[in-house]
């Protein structure tokens, strides 16, 4: 059970460990349940009070088509809302409480063979042995920091059109994604391969005390800059993004032996400058 600073525990935390027991005794129940386990951060040590729980079954094959899976989470707690996942194989959801449950069914026979990064093990009827220690290969990393800086680098003229338009809140929620979707990942990718396959809500808790100050310091002048509708200061707020994202990504393609579109970098510095809205 995880407790806050002052050794209280999270009421957040007692609901999901609730579920997840009685989730359990429910799989230990179904006799067409041969395991079940829990993926993601509660499985690979890096949750905390509020994560959320990734909740895996392998089904008996024959079973498989007719399981339904709502009527088995409400063994556990009633669901409030939830949404299919592509393919019908698991359902999002939201359970009275509320406790946040990804829950994913698989067939007993395919389990084993699907590649997992890590896996909490919580019933197991018929010795299932499934693959952990998943990490996506260097060429997939390289490929995504690649497509991630290129992606932004072809939109950097959008800061001065939003502005020109005067779209203020969609320019702060525009320079607020670099900061959670480039800077976070480029930054988290020098340390952990697994960066960009994380659930973009968490990223950021595993980012260094340094790395966490800085991104804060970003979002912060941000958000003044929006408050102020003040130009100057908003231009000011998205060149230490643009450097930042340019000393970030430097790092991560030298790292994976890639070449970073220095020419656009520097055409889009130079129109900022010359520019931009409100600084005539």
């Amino acid at each position: 059970m995880t407790e806050d600073k002052t050794g209280v525990t999270e009421p957040i935390a007692i609901r999901h460990e609730a579920v997840i027991r009685s989730l359990t005794e429910a799989a230990r129940a179904d006799e067409r349940v041969l395991a079940a386990w829990l993926q993601g951060s509660r499985a690979d040590g890096s949750a905390d009070a509020f994560s959320d729980i990734d909740y895996y079954v392998a089904v008996e094959d024959d079973a498989f088509n007719s399981f339904d899976k709502l009527e088995f989470i409400e063994q556990a707690a009633p669901v409030l809302v939830h949404a299919e996942l592509f393919g019908g194989y698991g359902v999002v959801c939201l359970l009275e409480g509320p406790v946040k449950l990804d829950f994913i069914a698989e067939r007993a026979s395919t389990a084993p063979n699907i590649p997992r990064p890590a896996v909490k093990l919580l019933v197991d009827k018929a010795a299932i042995t499934l693959k952990t220690g998943w990490e996506p290969s260097r060429d997939d990393i390289a490929r995504q920091v690649d497509s991630t800086i290129r992606t932004i680098l072809q939109g950097a003229s959008w800061p001065v059109r939003l502005l020109r338009r005067d779209q203020w809140m969609t320019h702060a929620f525009s320079e607020l994604t670099l900061i959670h979707s480039v800077i976070v990942p480029l930054m988290l990718v020098q340390h952990d391969a697994r960066a960009f396959h994380r659930n973009p809500m968490t990223r950021e808790r595993l980012l260094t005390d340094e790395q966490r100050a800085e991104v804060d310091s970003l979002a912060r002048d941000v958000l003044a800059a929006l408050a102020a509708r003040a130009p100057q200061a908003s231009l000011q707020a998205h060149l230490r993004i643009n450097d930042a994202i340019g000393r970030v990504g430097r790092d991560a393609c030298a790292a994976f032996g890639l070449e970073f579109p220095e020419a656009a970098e520097q055409e889009a510095r130079r129109f900022y400058e010359r520019e931009w809205p409100g600084l005539e």
